[in-house]
């Protein structure tokens, strides 16, 4: 009988109605499978209906949601066994013969004593004794351990195809049908991406839920007239422009790192799940330290940036992006990504980027002190306060007076020429005249469209490079400057609390100052994160280090870092109480006089003795010894040793952090996987 005869005769999906067609996958894929009414076929092809409403289950911060549903959360292959329950299970099954063998004759007697029929006396102690033994060595617990962990998998039927759900139920319940069906024929057609989904859909239940039905009809006729390409972003991009480099998933907002290595340091919940960030974990910041070339850049910060644009095309991000060797976020590398790039090293030209020197701030004394944090040295407060004072003061009495007299902030030009003329701080002339370059007076001069730090407030993507080549001085100063502005935007109580917003550091080391890290303190507040990476805790200031390590809550180190930075990530995760046995063995040699001697080194009080004892009596017994302590103690979770040693090229150590305090012990990811 062929496929279709099959079908024809009356196969469960038929008597249900469901006919040959393209279906969900069963798999749980975001596709579509062809069934044959009575067989699912090879036959696939991709689905945002399935994608939309596949299997989710957010439980855990780390895990990728999509693809998991309750029942593989709740059940599947448990973790490894504690060591101490083995131990205890061992122990037990060593002591159920002894027992048994001391307890059979007063069981017996009891037994006997109680009229139970004789035949039945010995098989009735040994199950008391085995069930006692097994109570105190938690038999139970172990068996169903094994039965979970070795049961063979039961083969599953094939899933009755469901029929497929309404994506625009809200716009077919207020009466817009029509909007509804457009939208429809664009999925069926393929047109509509995972981006214009989460777009429109968005846009659909807020003015639901904030509104009522009632008001989505400016909402309906705009997506009649544009279908998936109402509410565009103003880059008019549908998608990434180019190919992700992770796996993402738009509904949770997650995007997919690695796979946690099935190891036992790993917590049960994590191993051989899929690793992932989203922007809820990023609200508590992170740290990122591993050597050139670990795969920071590639594993960490285009990934983030990828699920950031992503989150920024419907509407729910800004990201702005350091790049201070100017080539690893590039347009070669990123074509046609950033809303705004702003390179120093580019010409100047209509198509080119400027920065606004004093961007976000919102009075004279806030713009001279986020300046004065940027142009000085990270640690002239520190080194010498007075004239770190004498600079700041000078330089908000030139910002105050010039914008008193004039209604605006004075041009980077104008700022050096008043500085050098009415400044008597020589440190505050000195520095600010290492930004007295052409192409950064160009930058900050001399280009008709220029960046404000205040538009991130909105959906934006950004692009900062750094002049590192020509003038490394003047790019930490820009670096500074710009991480300067974001955390004041942020920190602004004007700022737009449901954008997130994210700023992605490279080389970050150089660039961090004391508001940078109250930044990180207040950006989780805030509805903003903030990605530090670097290749070694050494690069920040000394007084600072300590703080940016404890102010960022989530940290990652990869494969080859140096001894002190393992120090500071094993004394972070801290230690545990596990179980130490120790084993102690010897012998003791007793001779027909009385005398006992013990195995030591040769000489008058060791083995010399022992044989000239054995010489005068002829007569010796020997008692051999083994004695089993444990104890618990105290260990860490991660040791520097181990750190440096056992976290193999393309992985890295993880913990994360949400706002709310939940934090994920460190979990070994394959970045590569």
């Amino acid at each position: 009988m062929t496929v279709h005869e099959d079908a024809a005769a009356g196969s469960p999906a038929r008597r249900q109605g469901m006919r040959e067609g393209w279906y969900p996958c069963p798999s749980g894929q975001p596709q579509l499978r062809y069934w044959t009414g009575s067989a699912w076929t090879e036959e696939v092809r991709p689905d945002l209906v399935s994608w939309v409403h596949g299997d989710r289950v957010l439980d855990v911060p780390g895990v990728f949601a999509f693809g998991r549903s309750a029942e593989q959360a709740q059940g599947g292959r448990p973790g490894p066994l504690p060591a101490h329950i083995w131990r205890r299970a061992r122990l037990a099954l060593i002591l159920a013969v002894p027992i048994w063998a001391a307890m059979a004759f007063p069981l017996g007697y009891a037994l006997s004593y109680l009229n139970f029929p004789s035949s039945v006396i010995p098989m009735l102690g040994v199950v008391i004794v085995l069930v006692g033994v097994g109570t105190y060595g938690r038999w139970q617990v172990v068996l169903r351990w094994l039965w979970l962990r070795y049961r063979p998998e039961p083969k599953q039927p094939a899933p009755i195809p469901k029929p497929r759900p309404d994506l625009w139920a809200d716009l077919r319940e207020a009466g817009f049908a029509d909007a509804a069906q457009r939208l429809d024929e664009e999925v069926a057609t393929g047109e509509l991406t995972d981006v214009d989904y989460v777009r429109v859909a968005r846009m659909v239940q807020r003015t639901a839920r904030k509104n009522g039905l009632q008001e989505l009809a400016p909402i309906a006729v705009a997506i009649q007239e544009k279908g998936g390409g109402a509410f565009l972003h103003p880059s008019g991009q549908h998608d990434l422009p180019m190919p992700r480099l992770v796996q993402h998933d738009l509904v949770t907002g997650q995007a997919r790192l690695g796979v946690a290595a099935e190891s036992d340091r790993n917590p049960a919940t994590h191993q051989k799940e899929w690793f992932a960030l989203d922007t809820e974990v990023l609200r508590t910041s992170m740290l990122v330290v591993g050597p050139p070339g670990a795969g920071k850049t590639r594993s960490f910060a285009r990934p983030i940036i990828e699920m950031l644009g992503l989150q920024t095309l419907v509407g729910l991000a800004s990201v702005v992006v350091i790049d201070p060797t100017g080539s690893a976020f590039d347009e070669r590398q990123l074509p046609g990504f950033f809303d705004v790039d702003i390179d120093p090293n580019v010409p100047a030209g209509p198509q080119s980027w400027g920065f606004d020197l004093f961007g976000g701030a919102s009075g004279p004394e806030e713009a001279a002190d986020r300046l004065a944090g940027a142009v000085l040295p990270p640690d002239s407060a520190v080194r010498d306060p007075a004239v770190d004072s004498a600079a700041r003061n000078t330089l908000y009495t030139i910002i105050a007076g010039f914008y008193e007299r004039n209604g605006r902030y004075p041009r980077l030009r104008e700022l050096i020429d008043l500085v050098l003329a009415e400044s008597p701080v020589a440190l505050l002339n000195e520095r600010l005249r290492l930004l007295d370059r052409p192409q950064l007076v160009d930058l900050f001069d001399g280009r008709s469209r220029r960046f404000s730090m205040r538009e991130i407030d909105r959906p934006l993507r950004v692009r900062i490079a750094l002049p590192e080549g020509s003038s490394p001085q003047a790019a930490r100063i820009l670096a500074r400057l710009a991480i300067a502005q974001f955390v004041q935007v942020v920190a602004s109580p004007e700022a737009n609390r449901e954008v997130f917003k994210g700023l992605i550091v490279d080389e970050a080391g150089r660039f961090v100052d004391e508001y940078v890290v109250q930044g990180l303190q207040r950006a989780r507040a805030a509805n903003a994160g903030i990605v530090l990476l670097a290749q070694s805790l050494s690069q920040f200031p000394e007084h600072l280090r300590s703080a940016v390590f404890t102010a960022t809550g989530c940290k990652a180190v990869f494969a080859g870092v140096e001894p002190a930075d393992a120090r500071y990530f094993a004394d972070y995760w801290g230690t545990s109480w596990s179980a130490e046995t120790t084993v102690t063995t010897g012998t003791a040699t007793t001779t027909s006089t009385g005398h006992t001697s013990s195995p030591g080194a040769p000489g008058r009080f060791g083995r010399g003795e022992k044989s000239v004892v054995q010489s005068l009596t002829g007569s010796t017994s020997t008692q051999y010894q083994r004695s089993v302590a444990t104890r618990a103690v105290e260990r860490y979770v991660w040791s520097p040793s181990d750190i440096i040693n056992e976290v193999p090229v393309g992985h890295a150590l993880i913990s994360l952090a949400t706002p709310d305090g939940i934090r994920t012990p460190p979990v070994l990811v394959n970045l590569r996987a």
